[in-house]
């Protein structure tokens, strides 16, 4: 991850820092490597905001306050231990802890994907 690490004070342009207040919010989002102390309406308005400038934007959470995000974005994917409601809302439910296991959900689902192409073509 990034530096370019932001608290969600930006979000609403209440940021002192010169360099950040400037930006518009849209173009703070895409720069933005995370944002820190977010409410579940902050995470909900990043991955609508990305969505509209056209990116393909996955989100991973684990509680009642990242539902509406989980369920906006393009793949929710809920954690290891996540709350029912985080878990309804997501498209893949993590069933051990860590993020590595997505990249072996990702590359596991390609070897599928190429399976099936080769199959029909």
């Amino acid at each position: 991850m990034g530096t370019n690490m932001y608290p969600s004070s930006s979000l609403l342009g209440q940021n002192k820092d010169s360099a950040i207040s400037e930006l518009p919010v849209d173009e703070l989002i895409e720069k933005a490597d995370g944002f820190a102390g977010v409410f579940l309406e902050h995470k909900y308005e990043i991955v609508k905001k990305l969505q509209e400038r056209k990116h393909t934007c996955g989100m991973t959470g684990d509680g009642v306050n990242d539902a509406p995000a989980l369920k906006k974005a393009d793949i929710g994917i809920a954690v290891a231990d996540a709350t029912d409601a985080a878990r309804s809302a997501s498209d893949i439910v993590l069933t051990e802890p860590g993020l590595s296991v997505i990249i072996s959900a990702v590359l596991t689902s390609c070897a599928i994907f190429q399976r099936m192409k080769n199959y029909t073509c």
